[in-house]
């Protein structure tokens, strides 16, 4: 399955500062893109570099210079703002062309401002990322730290099932190429990160706010719909895919099973209607049909709640339970057909 290009250019939010601006690393081969681009535009436009740095990117004309891979101290590369990258193909004309493509095909890791640590680039929309937008709809939380807006957040994940919280750390090694730090609290278990590209994906690629989301949080739309955020038109399969591993891991994490009048049932609250909503129609086209309530979606009959368990649900404790319902429903059919 080829999964869609993400435009990484968009991990820039429009208040950051020079400190805090995300950049890309791509050794020296990025380096070389951008100074094509510089190139073009100064004979294009018959000025110098001085003008291209001080007047045109309002930043020294040093900057620039690293930029373009001339400083001997980076012989790996020196990493670019991803700003100044999205303005040198503007300048050029180039946004989304094959040049654009390129750019972020050679973006390995990026970092958040100048001396952060650096994490691996993912480019591509994989089921992973549903995934941990899945479970952040349902469990999770980015704080903003005090006066910094959306420019410094920290990401908080925490549920009572333990083996969903490992598996969401085993997403971000995959994805990032980090574990982020694990916590018990009673019978919570939590993960967090105070990384800033962890907190720029959730929220400048899957539209995801700082604070409360509980009434408003649902299903970034880049699952939905062709998105400017990638590359050419998303694969329907490869769509459908992303959303039915978001909605699992909705109901994974704040889920539950339960028997209820003999009926064995299987849904989750939310008080926000959109996500309901989107979880629903995602199940409706695998044969699945919730009954949606105020705050809730459940099934309603033993052969619906089979359907859903067809599809893999639940880890560990709510695993154990599910299976128990959906085998003694099964030995009972059995005795009594």
């Amino acid at each position: 399955m080829d999964w869609p290009l993400i435009d990484l250019l968009e991990l820039h939010h429009p208040k950051d500062t020079e400190k805090s601006s995300v950049r890309g690393v791509g050794g020296r081969l990025l380096n070389e893109i951008f100074n094509e681009l510089c190139e073009d535009y100064i004979e294009r436009n018959r000025i110098s570099y001085k003008v291209l740095a001080n007047e045109i990117l309002e930043v020294n004309a040093a900057s620039v210079q690293n930029w373009r891979g001339f400083n001997q101290n980076y012989n790996d590369g020196h990493p670019i703002p991803l700003w100044a990258l999205k303005k040198l193909l503007e300048l050029n004309e180039l946004q989304y062309t094959d040049k654009h493509k390129e750019i972020i095909n050679s973006i390995s890791y990026l970092q958040c401002g100048r001396v952060s640590e650096k994490l691996r680039a993912q480019k591509f929309l994989t089921p992973e990322l549903a995934k941990l937008c899945g479970a952040h709809a349902a469990d999770g939380c980015l704080n903003g730290a005090k006066n910094k807006g959306p420019l410094s957040a920290r990401w908080d994940l925490g549920d009572q099932e333990k083996e969903n919280v490992l598996e969401a750390r085993n997403w971000l090694e995959n994805c990032f190429g980090f574990k982020p730090i694990l916590m018990q609290k009673g019978k919570m278990a939590y993960t967090w990160s105070n990384k800033q590209i962890i907190s720029r994906y959730l929220t400048r690629i899957f539209d995801f706010p700082i604070g409360s989301k509980c009434d408003i949080v649902k299903m970034p739309a880049i699952f939905k719909t062709n998105d400017k955020r990638v590359f050419g038109s998303a694969d329907k399969q490869a769509l459908q895919i992303l959303q039915l591993e978001f909605s699992k891991e909705v109901i994974n994490f704040d889920g539950h099973s339960t028997l209820s009048g003999n009926v064995v049932q299987a849904g989750f609250g939310s008080n926000s209607r959109p996500l309901l909503e989107d979880v629903k129609e995602v199940f409706q086209r695998h044969d699945v049909n919730f009954h949606i309530y105020k705050n809730k979606i459940l099934t309603t009959s033993y052969s619906e709640t089979k359907k859903l368990y067809s599809l893999g649900l639940f880890r560990g404790l709510k695993k154990g339970k599910f299976d128990k319902l959906i085998l003694q429903h099964s030995r009972k059919a059995e005795k009594y057909p």
